[in-house]
């Protein structure tokens, strides 16, 4: 099974996860309710995690390093929660590149319009990656 018929699983882990993200936005905020803020939010997200930061962030609960990297609180929350799909966290102990992976993936999934998403050329490269699906499907079983 390739990346984007794992991720756009309609009953998958990716579009429940999504689906939660959305759910818990802040639809208030002109940018989430009309552009690309979740869409940003996710890039940048992927963007800033570089091996420091991510080690300094293992020694506190994911919801409080996600806050610390300036997500929102809804995003925090819903990607460090104890997972409603069962008792792991989602985020917890994932190697840099499998976690930049995943955020990007859902970026598809929430945007409003891909085609021009400022986040777009990122998604697409993430996606041409050989070994994506492989690297999605682990961070599920953990």
């Amino acid at each position: 099974m390739d990346a984007v018929t794992y991720v756009f699983d309609e009953d998958g882990f990716y579009v429940r996860l999504a689906n939660r993200l959305l759910d818990q936005a802040p639809w208030y905020r002109p940018a989430f309710r009309h552009g690309h803020g979740l869409c940003l939010k996710l890039d940048g997200l992927a963007k800033g995690l570089d091996p420091a930061t991510y080690a300094q962030l293992l020694q506190q609960p994911v919801s409080a390093g996600l806050l610390a990297l300036g997500l929102p609180k809804f995003m925090a929350t819903t990607l460090g929660a104890a997972s409603a799909f069962g008792t792991k966290k989602l985020l917890a102990a994932l190697p840099v590149g499998h976690l930049t992976k995943a955020l990007r993936a859902l970026i598809p999934l929430a945007c409003p319009n891909l085609e021009v998403c400022p986040a777009r050329a990122d998604v697409l490269k993430t996606y041409a990656s050989p070994a994506l699906a492989v690297e999605l499907k682990a961070l599920t079983q953990r």
